[in-house]
């Protein structure tokens, strides 16, 4: 439509006169009103602030706003301010019409004018009493109001739904998902809703058992997923723990046997294997140093593998805990001496339940048995002076158990040694079972189907770290006692949660606490909150909280060392659930192993060579992967020079193929997270097609022109390209990729048959690296920003002193904040006793908060400070699935 002059002038004066109406009248930094009405058991309040940029507090913006009162009276408050208007803005960048044309630019200055008036912010709260509120924001500065609550019921109940719903809000689309798992926002929304009988909204309720895949998974894994849907369903209620423990453990599920193929004569098993009880997750380096590489690695790690994608906000110092749960942290002298000492080392356990408590150990071969058993009794003996750990020895199968423990469960280490194997393990069933395989029976090594691994996976691979999961492993985690107790600890896990949280609330709230009961009949916890079916309880004693039963969160007893004799309907019926679920998607769960090598390459650079088999027919996973894989083969695509990744999958008759051209990003798209809600096509400069028609390719079609001729490829309105290049169905978003890539697609002989292969480039010498870098600069700085907005959520709704908080969070987490910038995290003391926390990471020498997302000289965000390059191929044959992978890293410094 044209607009003429007249029409242009009407725009103008009409949006002019929207400007000068919002704007009107101009206000100072900071302009502050607030109306308040009683209620009970709460009254509702509202802040509106309207304040300039430079006035929020850095570097959270207006998420690090504070409100207080003067007698500590207004509660759990819910900031409310739109991330519209910063995705408004960087949109109008884009917009060709609003930068072109002089209505265009007076259009857009006029909208750019309005958008960067101070924005508005709404701080809802609860209050007690009815007397004067004297409120306080926290700004840059401080800013101090007083506001006299009114009665009205309407306008109570209409402000307390605004506060809910401000309250309960989910993260927005352009907010990063925190680092730490949301016990602290579930736990004050499931409660709140109680008590004032409000509702969650959907996405704040438990999960609903459509996603069981999710849920069974999280139970076995303990996902946070799972214990905060345990810790919401405790507080509302719905757990069934009312019920009475009268019923017998139900009968186990029991998959269909294994059938293994002939197993050749003479397979050697290593000697170690012979001690490891069957139903274990088996673990063995082959050598002492083997054993000091996977410490080593895991400790450049900081202990988690996830910081090789991205690195975390929290340090749950697994190794630390290990080490010091079973005594077994190695000296400089040790690591010296190990190798002599030492012939074989392996780490087994039935669980992986290791940030509650796993049933776990460390079984060692020795070349020299009295050398090990000093060294050994020399470290529990040190320990032992050092204190606050008890010795209990105990007699089994002849052999002699020394036992140390400390009354929290930081030290729960058995140990004991048969011959040449000694062995150290937090559980008690365990070093029964390790000296129960001295004759044989019940051993891993003896296994027929470990045979038949060490015949398609052999010793003299010489594996820096092999990993095998039995039969008997799945079986047992799978049955009813185990599984039923592997829910039951979960629960114990969120109750202590629970009860830490409800303490901080009754302090914040001025209510009654101290003890479980007290906190129950505050209605900060459910009536009858403890004990449980089984007879455990939490409790609540000078300020520590713990399981009656199982002991500390982190050290919980290892779940075989629990006895469980009796059950509740809701946890038969959990089971049987469980069982058909188990049964209709499984089957039965094949044993699995996985053998890692390692070889050193030039440059401080080292190539990690994994090789994985699922071995034995008839599961149910085998039979979806064969649903939908073709027959193997041993042709590949030919490498495509200037390709950053590619891969290609085999399916019936067919070969779909891929491929990511590497290219320098648009500098414009840099730094900018919004702007790529908007220019996500800019970063697919690449190609996919195949061998043949697709039924999900044809999509493509729908969105392409069929090519009227070869030497022009056909254009879709949406700007989609595609093109027949011989056998080759080739589509691309950007059409100058036709040129360089077409002539090379040619096959050529492949190192092994595959149905599925996989190539990645050095992404740290690639045109689109700065892109990467700066991108994962920007997620990583969120990462650490999110610690501080925990922080700054427990000042705000538990009323914890700003200078608690880094401990009290790391209390409710049972880890410790880390920044992942690799910055320290320091509290910021201002003039007259506020302050706020920041990370040092995020201040220049000159002590300026850094605002921007450019990284700092020399930063290099993971994956880019050691991933080298992938080579992956997978294949599906005879019922048995095998990968090879080759990843080429570069050595990250230690810890």
């Amino acid at each position: 439509m044209h607009t003429t002059p007249k029409h242009s002038h009407l725009f103008t004066a009409t949006l002019l006169a929207a400007i000068a109406f919002a704007a009107a009248p101009c206000f100072a930094q900071v302009h502050m009103r607030a109306e308040a009405f009683v209620g009970e058991p709460f009254g509702v309040g509202r802040l509106t602030i309207e304040i300039a940029q430079g006035e929020l507090p850095l570097p959270l913006g207006a998420e690090g706003l504070g409100i207080s009162e003067t007698n500590g009276r207004i509660l759990y408050p819910a900031t409310f301010n739109p991330a519209v208007v910063p995705l408004v803005k960087d949109t109008l960048k884009s917009v060709p019409w609003i930068r072109g044309g002089p209505i265009g630019q007076e259009v857009g200055g006029l909208l750019e004018g309005l958008l960067n008036l101070p924005p508005r912010t709404d701080i809802y709260f609860l209050f007690q009493g009815k007397d004067p509120l004297e409120l306080t924001l926290q700004a840059r500065t401080r800013h101090r109001l007083t506001v006299q609550p009114r009665e009205g019921p309407g306008l109570h109940r209409t402000l307390l739904e605004r506060w809910w719903r401000n309250y309960t809000a989910s993260p927005g689309l352009l907010q990063t998902k925190p680092d730490y798992p949301p016990l602290i926002e579930s736990f004050l929304a499931t409660m709140l809703a109680r008590r004032l009988n409000l509702e969650l909204p959907e996405k704040r309720q438990t999960e609903p058992s459509q996603d069981q895949l999710s849920k069974e998974v999280g139970v076995i894994l303990g996902t946070e997923a799972v214990r905060v849907a345990m810790q919401q369903d405790r507080i509302l209620g719905l757990n069934h723990l009312d019920q009475k423990a009268d019923q017998p453990p139900p009968v186990s599920i029991s998959p269909p046997p294994l059938k293994l193929p002939q197993i050749a004569a003479g397979v050697k098993v290593e000697p170690i294997a012979m001690r490891v009880p069957a139903e274990c997750i088996y673990i063995r380096f082959g050598n002492f140093n083997n054993f000091l590489w996977f410490q080593d690695t895991m400790d450049r790690w900081g202990g988690d593998a996830q910081n090789l994608i991205a690195s975390r906000g929290l340090d749950l110092e697994m190794q630390r805990r290990i080490e010091e749960q079973l005594v077994v942290k190695q000296s400089g002298l040790s690591r010296l001496l190990g190798p002599t000492v030492v012939a074989d080392v392996a780490i087994v356990g039935t669980d992986l339940h290791f940030r509650e408590g796993a049933a776990f150990g460390i079984l060692f071969h020795a070349n020299s048995t009295n050398a090990l058993a000093l060294d050994f009794a020399t470290r529990r003996l040190e320990r032992l002076n050092a204190g606050g750990v008890t010795e209990q020895k105990f007699s089994y199968e002849g052999k002699q158990v020394s036992y140390l423990a400390s009354p929290d469960g930081k030290v729960r280490s058995y140990y004991a040694f048969d011959g040449p194997y000694h062995f150290v393990t937090s559980s008690k069933t365990l070093v029964r079972r390790f000296l129960e395989t001295a004759s044989g029976e019940g051993s891993l090594g003896s296994s027929a189907e470990f045979r038949y691994a060490r015949s398609v996976m052999p010793t003299t691979e010489n594996y820096s770290t092999f990993v095998y999961l039995s039969d008997a492993f799945f079986r047992n985690m799978a049955g009813s006692r185990y599984r039923i107790e592997t829910a039951r600890r979960l629960q114990a896990v969120a109750d202590v949660d629970l009860v830490q949280l409800a303490a901080l609330a009754a302090a914040t709230e001025g209510l009654p606490g101290g003890s479980v009961e007290r906190l129950s009949g505050s209605g900060l916890l459910p009536r009858n909150f403890s004990p449980r079916p089984d007879g455990s309880g939490t409790v609540l004693d000078g300020g520590q909280v713990y399981d009656s039963l199982r002991g500390h969160r982190g050290t919980f007893l290892p779940i075989p060392d629990v006895p469980v004799d009796r059950v509740t309907a809701a946890e038969v019926a959990a089971y049987a659930e469980f069982a058909e679920f188990y049964a209709k998607n499984f089957g039965r769960l094949d044993p699995a192993m996985i053998g890692v090598r390692r070889k050193a390459l030039d440059g401080g650079k080292e190539r990690v060579i994994v090789d994985v088999r699922m071995s034995a027919m008839g599961g149910k996973l085998h039979q979806f992967l064969a649903g939908w894989a073709g027959p193997a083969d041993q042709v590949q695509l030919a490498p495509v020079p200037g390709d950053l990744a590619s891969g290609e999958m085999l399916m019936y008759d067919q070969r779909v193929f891929a491929g990511l051209r590497d290219f320098g990003p648009p500098t414009d798209l840099i730094g900018d997270r919004l702007a790529l809600l908007g220019r996500f096509r800019d970063l697919l400069v690449g190609y996919i097609g195949s061998n043949g028609q697709l039924p999900w390719l044809g999509w493509f079609e729908n969105l392409a022109l069929v090519p009227p001729a070869v030497a022009r490829p056909a254009e879709s309105p949406g700007g989609l390209f595609s093109r027949q290049w011989y056998q080759f169905k080739v589509y691309s978003l950007h059409e100058e990729v036709f040129a360089t890539v077409l002539p090379r697609l040619k096959f050529e002989k492949a190192e092994r048959p595959a149905q599925v292969r996989l190539h990645v480039g050095d992404v740290s010498r690639a045109r689109m690296t700065p892109f990467l870098n700066e991108w994962g600069y920007s997620r990583t700085r969120q990462t650490s920003l999110g610690n501080l907005r925990l922080m700054h959520a427990l000042s705000q709704q538990l009323h914890v002193p700003k200078e608690d908080c880094r401990t009290a969070a790391e209390f409710l987490l049972a880890a410790k904040l880390i920044c992942p910038l690799g910055g320290r995290y320091v509290f910021n003391k201002q003039p007259g006793g506020s302050g706020d926390w920041i990370s040092t990471a995020l201040v220049d020498p000159e002590g300026r908060v850094l605002l921007g997302t450019e990284p700092p000289a020399g930063y290099q965000a993971p994956p880019l400070n050691w991933f080298r390059g992938l080579d992956f191929d997978a294949m599906l044959s005879d019922g048995t699935m095998t990968a090879h992978a080759e990843v080429d890293m570069q050595s990250l410094p230690r810890k």
